[in-house]
């Protein structure tokens, strides 16, 4: 076991500060929290983003690139996008000098029985998977089944349109875990599983061919459905949404022969894509209802900036449109026609314009779903009509600042699956305790959203 002497304990680390060191080959960050020195390594087990430049407050410790968060007591995971805890190592205080041993320790788990109740999670998006994860983590030893409508594990979906659909990023780089880390932890992953109803009365999650699964608890995180645009044309070839990676690698298979594209939907999805996909020989035209892009969520001066940025890289836009058609030849798409009377040449087509819940499978349920959109009515524990059921990701839909929200981001999703696997085993945790943040990419521009806000003060 080697043992690194860092320094004087008064006066290595100021209260609250903290520093890297090289240890053997390995990057350590150590902290001072009120006296006490933790010592973690230095890099998220997320993306590999450096901890010394995130916040450390208290005993967490927030990342700058993603936020996740950890604490650096024992380097367990608190937040996500992070799946794994941080490795720790062994503190002490010797002849009043910091020793480090590189001996890895483990954050201590307490195994929680719960009287081995069988826990169904329906969806392997973000929430079900960051629930199915955290239960495990926490110790729990009863029965999980995920029944997930993909066909493959759970991925990094934000990874699709970013670095994936730039080529930037490996597709083995894309799944969350592979299928042996379920197997491992005895969770029984269903893929390519449709599920056509739920039972509340008598706890039964009905499949596709007539299979019934039982509960104790359930969990619903049944994702979001690709909105398609109600007009002629758009069961032409080449017209694509992106939600799953063969979504994702089908668009890059025609955007090998794409020499024009117009983007539908001036959204988070579609400005990352027109930012992938952009090349010199190829033209990109994102077309909006919008004044400018992201206006009504940042405002005009934040969405003009993205929207120059794009035009600086040769993306052309048509804001204040839509499409009203799609022509097409030989069975695949030739032009997007618009509202305004003109016609976009297009050999490639991608429509991002939002989605909505996937919760057809329970209107006969008898929870209380919104009455347009079919959301599931939840409160700030994500507990449902049904005490027995939460909801979580794109199809919750809660109380904030005063009104009811749904709210479609990646790292929020996985927070609701932490929440809901504490609350499945009788801890109490609620929205209100964490904070939401998302992230966007877009050529040289990283854009954070920390927190829920209607209206800001400056810009």
């Amino acid at each position: 076991m080697t043992k690194h002497i860092l320094g004087e304990a008064d006066g290595l680390l100021k209260n609250g500060e903290m520093r890297v060191f090289e240890l053997d080959d390995a990057k350590v960050l150590l902290t001072n929290v009120n006296g006490t020195y933790y010592a973690v390594r230095a890099t998220c087990t997320h993306y590999g983003g450096p901890l010394v430049e995130g916040v450390l407050k208290g005993t967490i410790i927030m990342c700058p690139w993603h936020h996740a968060c950890f604490d650096v007591r024992d380097g367990r995971r608190t937040e996500p996008p992070a799946l794994a805890d941080l490795p720790s190592f062994p503190v002490s205080l010797e002849d009043g000098q910091v020793v480090v041993s590189l001996e890895r320790q483990q954050p201590a788990r307490e195994e929680i029985n719960s009287d081995a109740a069988t826990i169904v999670i329906i969806g392997g998006g973000a929430a079900g998977n960051a629930a199915a994860e955290e239960l495990r983590g926490m110790g729990y030893s009863g029965k999980i089944i995920m029944l997930s409508a993909a066909e493959t594990v759970p991925i990094d979906r934000p990874n699709l349109s970013k670095d994936y659909m730039a080529g930037h990023a490996k597709p083995e780089w894309i799944p969350l875990r592979d299928a042996q880390w379920y197997a491992d932890r005895e969770i029984e992953l269903r893929l390519n599983t449709e599920v056509i109803g739920v039972d509340t009365a008598s706890r039964k999650v009905r499949l596709a061919g007539g299979e019934t699964v039982s509960y104790e608890r359930l969990m619903v995180a049944s994702g979001g459905i690709p909105r398609q645009l109600p007009v002629a044309g758009q069961d032409l070839g080449n017209i694509f949404t992106l939600r799953t990676l063969a979504d994702a690698d089908a668009i890059l298979n025609a955007a090998e022969n794409a020499n024009q594209i117009v983007i539908v939907g001036a959204s988070f999805i579609g400005m990352e894509v027109a930012a992938s996909l952009k090349k010199d020989s190829v033209s990109v035209t994102v077309v909006g209802l919008e004044d400018v892009p992201f206006g009504p969520v940042f405002g005009e001066v934040v969405g003009r900036m993205f929207q120059q940025e794009h035009e600086s890289q040769g993306i052309e836009f048509r804001l204040k449109n839509s499409a009203a058609q799609f022509n097409g030849e030989n069975g695949k798409v030739s032009g997007v026609q618009l509202k305004s009377g003109e016609t976009l040449p297009a050999d490639l087509v991608i429509v991002g314009v939002g989605v909505y819940p996937a919760t057809n499978f329970l209107k006969d349920s008898g929870l209380h779903l919104h009455e347009k959109e079919g959301s599931v009515l939840v409160n700030d524990r994500l507990q449902s009509s049904d005490p027995h059921l939460y909801a979580a990701g794109d199809i919750a839909r809660y109380a904030v600042d005063g009104e009811t929200q749904r709210i479609e981001h990646w790292r929020l999703a996985q927070q609701h699956g932490l929440i809901t696997a504490h609350n499945l085993l009788g801890q109490q945790d609620s929205m209100h305790q964490h904070v939401p943040f998302f992230w966007t990419n877009q050529w040289d521009i990283s854009l954070r959203y920390v927190g829920h806000a209607v209206e800001w003060d400056e810009v």
